[in-house]
């Protein structure tokens, strides 16, 4: 018999030594096999109700088809997602803190108000939570109010203004604003404006509404009253739908040009195609030729579960879900600092023809945008628009129609 079973069978220091051994080892298996059937959890951030509610239900849609594609899984461990309400500031500052305090996600994504993404970014600064901002288009998300944990997926205001303002200074110089009363509308304006007056350009009325306006005839009766050469809004969601549809009412959809910040689908289709009209910047499109095999894969899978296709916040949050995920893959980690780190680094192919990337200094996905036009003849419920062009030119850098670090107020903190 071994001096091992002889020390066990003897009773004394040994034997209590050994056993304790034995339950050591259990315990640190057991650990073991629970941390890798532990869920790996995700934050999303999306609008239930309000203004933009038909939008969250279209990016919760994308984000889940992210994690579908995944497999379900990563790193052998489960992927749950938390899906909180983005309805206001406070409260999404609420959900915020409840997700990393209670919830113990490793990350956050989504967001289509800038007001309410302003809002919880400092949060996760403090924290030391990536937060992937999916749909919100304020300049200040990757300008001044940038930080080392912050990413934004959608276009700053920056640049959807320089994207469409070519296609639209040929039609006169007196234009006609009406903006949203909250950060992105705000600084939307000031954007446009700033390139109007520095083509010589004139704002011959500009109003501000409260989000949620649910009748916009006095303001449209101001407008008709300047006649202006163009009219620019910075309004979205059931607002841009409840515009667009009083504007028909009043008969002027095609009497006058029509363009705001950022399109989604979803508002036109709200408006219905008699009410349709205009040019506008968008991040991506379902249909066109601009779409690479992976675009058209997520479109085609989109619908097949869902019944409808996805509009452009679909795919934003596709876009945002899948980077996070991609980071916890590739590091093998759910460690904030490396998941930052890689994010910073990496290039992500086949989303658009062009790699697509996360800028360093600011966090600001770099990657090409469209000028998209409501079709004169729409031929179904869901195809409004045809691309008019991919800015900027293949030529051209991508990054020629963001902010330049000069013209970025962005002073990130390491992390």
């Amino acid at each position: 018999m071994s001096d091992a079973v002889n020390a066990l069978k003897r009773p004394g220091a040994g034997w209590r030594r050994a056993a304790l051994a034995t339950v050591a080892a259990g315990s640190l298996l057991c650990a073991l096999a629970a941390n890798a059937a532990e869920p790996i959890k995700i934050g999303l951030l999306m609008p239930k109700s309000g203004t933009y509610a038909v939008q969250g239900a279209q990016g919760q849609q994308g984000a889940m088809l992210a994690v579908k594609d995944f497999g379900g899984e990563v790193n052998g461990r489960p992927i749950k997602i938390i899906w909180y309400d983005e309805n206001g500031p406070q409260t999404t500052q609420q959900n915020m803190h409840k997700l990393i305090e209670q919830d113990h996600v490793v990350g956050v994504t989504g967001g289509i108000s800038s007001g309410d993404m302003l809002a919880v970014m400092p949060i996760a600064e403090r924290s030391k939570t990536p937060l992937i901002v999916t749909g919100a288009n304020a300049t200040q998300i990757t300008g001044k109010n940038c930080n080392a944990y912050s990413f934004r997926v959608d276009l700053p205001n920056y640049t959807t203004t320089r994207t469409v303002y070519p296609a639209l200074k040929k039609y006169g110089k007196n234009w006609y604003f009406v903006s949203a009363s909250y950060a992105w509308g705000i600084d939307g304006y000031e954007q446009m404006r700033g390139l109007l007056k520095e083509n010589g350009g004139k704002v011959v009325g500009a109003d501000q509404t409260p989000l949620g306006t649910s009748d916009f005839s006095s303001y449209i009766l101001k407008i008709v009253s300047k006649s202006p050469d163009v009219l620019f809004l910075g309004i979205g969601g059931s607002d841009l739908t409840n515009f667009l549809k009083q504007f028909h009412q009043m008969g002027l959809t095609g009497k006058m040009p029509v363009s705001a910040l950022i399109a989604n689908d979803t508002d036109l289709w709200a408006a219905g195609k008699e009410a349709a009209a205009g040019i506008y910047p968008k991040i991506w499109n379902y249909t066109g030729d601009q779409n690479t095999e992976k675009s058209k894969q997520f479109a085609k899978a989109f619908e097949a579960e869902y019944g409808k296709p996805p509009e452009s916040e679909a795919w934003q949050d596709y876009f945002g879900m899948s980077a996070l995920l991609t980071a916890i893959k590739q590091t093998g980690s759910t460690d904030s600092a490396k998941i930052v780190s890689f994010l910073e680094s990496h290039k992500f192919d086949g989303f658009k023809k062009r790699p697509i990337y996360f800028r360093k200094w600011d966090h600001q996905l770099i990657q090409p945008t469209l000028v998209a036009e409501v079709r004169k003849s729409i031929p179904d419920q869901y195809d409004y628009f045809k691309i008019d062009s991919v800015q900027p030119a293949a030529d051209k850098p991508l990054e020629s129609i963001y902010p330049s670090k000069s013209d970025s107020n962005c002073h990130m903190g390491s992390n």
